[in-house]
């Protein structure tokens, strides 16, 4: 028997308590909840998120289940029978792995918290015995060890999968691959190391040792002073335009990470005195660099203005500030930060979002940009919806607080208001919110300068066009669409194939969907034809070896562009080719386990099948897909102004539709 993909809806019972385990689960989509019967009625004992494997207990020791299993929301699973289950374990290590830590776990908390059942004891013995990598009683049954205040969490991200960018900076850290004869990394970090360097115009070191007093206490948490002040290794650095620069951003970022490695730290604090003498302007460059899609993501135009001799009262605000401007490098740093960020930036919350009225607007402005950065980042730690309006309040608050000539910094402001609000429209479905974004985008690229500020820019107009079309998909609005395919082809001015071929390869794949969309609506060839070309420039990176999952992606874009095509020109060569393209995505998918998307796959396969079953096939002399393609932003001969202004021809008469012939293409 294979295995069978499940759906349930919100409340429905997977498994009850006592049932013969025939079955163990991954869980695919959704959340799903445990719970134990007992005389108070029922208990939750655990809640899986997606990955996650449940019931396999009862697989492994084939036992009647302990618990009952019932979803939480929609929820899709991957049944697995136990026969076909023990098989995965004996030949998959991961799969091992991730049942034996599993295992140990639920075992030390057995142990811990209600005594061990002999009996289940037994068979959970006779079970881990078997894995390819056995559990030791060592492991399984010694006493956790008693902790002291919140626990930790399992992981740095909470309920939510780690992305892959967190993934690689663990990868990266633990360098399990050294090449012989290269230099060893650091090792992984387990704790958070802060380095305050000396502070301009702080002549008896007085500011910075209140600093590292502040810091004292934090669980996991060690911070050390460093004989050294920035601003004298860079020339210029103590001007604060010079921070718009991104060449002395980057010698800045450069010397501070080499202090920093030499004690292999996180953060290091520099900045000093303001001109008037009574605060101090404490600015920080991380070890990692979070990617710019990351909301509280801080940058060199963060500052925070703490006044000189400050009192207890701003010590939980300048502990949740360094430790929110720390990108973790390993696991257990994350699960350092879930433990401590919330429950200090809780604390911190009235003065982070009221600062003090004795301070100037730009100095409470930028108090409020870095506890809006603070409150973002806990959205992440925690998942929790609440702490990014908080964000969103406090970094309008610090908007309104600031006039034109602050133009970098009001940049990187709307950038991240507009990142977070298009998140809370994403999650909520609210196209008010994401019209907000795509205004909060606009703003930033008002004040940012693609000489300047190249990257933030170029990022900026990606976002700007992916909003916009989703706007479009939401209401119907083909000024949008124009908008979002102008923001993208300035994007790709930026992000061009020899520079950032994989950013490049993304804002095709993307420009290609929206194109396809405006040129369905006015019913416009050449359009689809660039959407196509778009496509096949886009493949010449993303390959289905390196890429497979984005390759396939693309793939999917190409056959919903040529399917439009075919519509459109009558020519049904390029059905049959759109029939393969959807065919390789599938294929992929499929392979990859990437089931919601392999579903929509399958369904636009249908789609294109059937139309070719029904219509006479013509083959085409010469199809645009197999063109030599050399798309740069001049090559193209379709006049983009006046399509953009709205100007250009319809090449036929078939009738118009509302959006794309493919609402389920992502």
């Amino acid at each position: 028997m294979r295995t069978v993909t499940k759906a349930f809806r919100d409340g429905e019972t997977i498994y009850r308590q006592g049932e013969e385990s025939r079955w163990a689960f991954e869980l695919l989509e959704g959340a799903v909840e445990l719970l134990k019967d007992g005389p108070d009625g029922p208990t939750t004992i655990a809640r899986m998120k997606a990955g996650d494997l449940f019931g396999e207990s009862g697989a492994l020791d084939n036992t009647p289940r302990s618990h009952n299993a019932r979803a939480r929301g929609s929820v899709t699973v991957r049944a697995i029978p136990r026969d076909e289950f023990l098989r995965e374990v004996e030949a998959n290590p991961a799969i091992a792995l991730k049942v034996m830590t599993k295992l140990a776990k639920r075992l030390k908390g057995d142990g811990q918290v209600t005594g061990v059942d002999p009996v289940r004891e037994a068979a959970y013995r006779n079970a881990a015995a078997n894995l390819p990598v056995p559990v030791t009683p060592s492991e399984t049954f010694l006493p956790a060890p008693v902790r002291v205040g919140r626990p930790l969490p399992a992981n740095l991200i909470g309920e939510r999968k780690p992305t892959l960018f967190e993934k690689l900076i663990d990868a990266v850290v633990k360098d399990p691959t050294r090449k012989p004869g290269r230099k060893a990394k650091a090792p992984t970090p387990g704790d958070i190391l802060i380095l305050i360097g000396r502070l301009k115009d702080d002549y008896d070191d007085l500011q910075r040792q209140l600093l590292l007093q502040a810091l004292d206490g934090v669980p996991g948490v060690r911070a050390e002073a460093i004989d050294r002040e920035l601003t004298r290794f860079i020339p210029g650095l103590d001007d604060p335009d010079a921070l718009a620069n991104d060449d002395v951003v980057k010698r800045a970022t450069r010397e501070a990470r080499v202090w920093m490695a030499e004690k292999n730290a996180d953060l290091l604090v520099w900045g000093g005195a303001d001109p008037t003498g009574r605060n101090m302007e404490l600015r920080f460059v991380a070890t990692a660099s979070s990617p710019g899609e990351r909301a509280g993501r801080f940058t060199s135009q963060n500052m925070l203005v703490v006044p000189n001799d400050f009192y207890n009262e701003w010590v939980p605000l300048i502990r949740s500030v360094f430790l929110a401007a720390v990108d973790p490098r390993s696991f257990p740093q994350g699960r350092i930060l879930r433990s401590a960020l919330p429950a200090l930036a809780t604390t911190a919350k009235t003065m982070g979002l009221e600062p003090s009225p004795a301070l100037e607007p730009t100095e409470r402005a930028a108090i409020l940009f870095c506890y809006g950065n603070v409150a973002a980042i806990c959205a992440q730690l925690e998942g929790a919806r609440a702490w990014y309006h908080v964000a969103v309040d406090a970094w309008r608050a610090a908007a309104e607080l600031l006039d034109t000539s602050r133009g970098p910094l009001l940049g990187q402001l709307y950038q991240q208001l507009g990142l977070v609000l298009q998140i809370i429209a994403e999650r909520t479905n609210d196209t008010d919110r994401l019209q907000e974004a795509a205004d909060a985008y606009r703003r930033s690229l008002i004040h940012l300068s693609r000489r300047k500020q190249p990257l933030d820019w170029g990022l900026m107009k990606y976002r700007l066009a992916c909003v916009l079309y989703k706007v479009d998909m939401a209401i119907g609005d083909d000024n949008a669409l124009r908008e979002a395919i102008h923001a993208s082809q300035a994007s790709r001015q930026v992000f061009n194939r020899y520079t950032h071929p994989i950013r490049w390869s993304e804002i095709s794949n993307t420009l290609a969907q929206i194109l396809q969309v405006y040129g369905d609506n006015i019913r416009s060839v050449p359009i689809l034809e660039y959407a196509v070309k778009c496509c096949a420039a886009s493949l010449q990176v993303r390959t289905p070896d390196t890429a497979p999952l984005q390759w396939a992606s693309i793939q999917n874009t190409l056959g919903s562009a040529l399917f439009l095509l075919a519509k459109h020109t009558g020519e049904w060569e390029y059905m049959r080719q759109s029939s393969e393209a959807f065919r390789l995505a599938l294929l992929v998918y499929r392979d990859h386990g990437a089931q919601k998307m392999a579903i929509v796959t399958e369904r636009n396969l249908s789609r294109a099948e059937r139309q070719i079953e029904a219509t006479t096939t013509k083959r085409l002399n010469d199809p645009v897909w197999a063109q030599s393609f050399n798309i740069t932003d001049n090559s193209d001969s379709f006049d983009w102004g006046a399509f953009l202004r709205g100007n250009s021809a319809t090449p036929d008469d078939s009738p118009s539709t509302s959006g794309s012939g493919f609402s389920e293409v992502a």
